[in-house]
C-alpha cells in the first residue's frame, strides 16, 4: 500500500518507467541510446533477425533506425514470446528443455502475423526521436526521468 508522507524530504525522481516482457519495447525507445554512451547495451546496424530460424539460408531482417506504430501489433502471448527469445516455436515438449535464449525469434513470430510485418518490427527511434532529459548509467545504473516519442 502506498501512503502519502507528510515529509518535507524530495526526490530527484521524477518518473519511473517500467517495461516488463516486452524486449522490443526497450529496443524502440533506448536501442539506439548506446550511440550517445557506449556502456549501454543497446541495439545497432549489426543486430539482425532471420525471417526463419530453421533456415540456415534465410533471408535478414537487419535492426533499423526508421520506428513507426507498428499494427498489427506482434503477438505477446507467452507462445510467440518463447518462440522470440529462443527462436523456436513453442510446443509441450519444446517447453520442457533448457534452451539459451538467442534472441532471433522476433522476425519469424512477426511474419506468422502479417507478412512483411518483420521489416516494421526490426526497427528503433535514434536518440533524438526518444526526446529524453536524462539518461544516467553511472554504476550500472540506468535512469530515465522521462521520454517523449515524436
Amino acid at each position: 500500500m502506498v501512503t502519502e508522507s507528510s515529509s518535507s524530504s524530495s526526490s530527484p525522481i521524477k518518473t519511473v518507467v517500467v517495461l516488463v516482457q516486452e524486449n522490443r519495447s526497450f529496443d524502440h525507445i533506448l536501442g539506439w541510446m548506446k550511440s550517445l554512451n557506449p556502456e549501454i547495451n543497446g541495439s545497432g546496424e549489426s543486430e539482425s533477425n532471420p525471417i526463419s530460424t530453421s533456415d540456415l539460408n534465410s533471408t535478414l531482417v537487419f535492426f533499423g533506425d526508421n520506428s513507426a506504430y507498428v499494427d498489427p501489433d506482434p503477438d505477446h502471448s507467452i507462445q510467440a514470446v518463447y518462440e522470440q527469445v529462443f527462436g523456436k516455436p513453442w510446443t509441450e515438449a519444446s517447453a520442457t528443455k533448457t534452451l539459451a535464449p538467442t534472441m532471433k525469434g522476433f522476425a519469424q513470430n512477426a511474419e506468422k502475423t502479417q507478412t512483411g510485418l518483420a521489416e516494421m518490427v526490426m526497427n528503433g527511434f535514434r536518440p533524438e526521436k526518444a526526446n529524453t532529459r536524462s539518461l544516467n548509467s553511472d554504476q550500472g545504473q540506468r535512469r530515465l526521468d522521462s521520454y517523449k516519442v515524436d
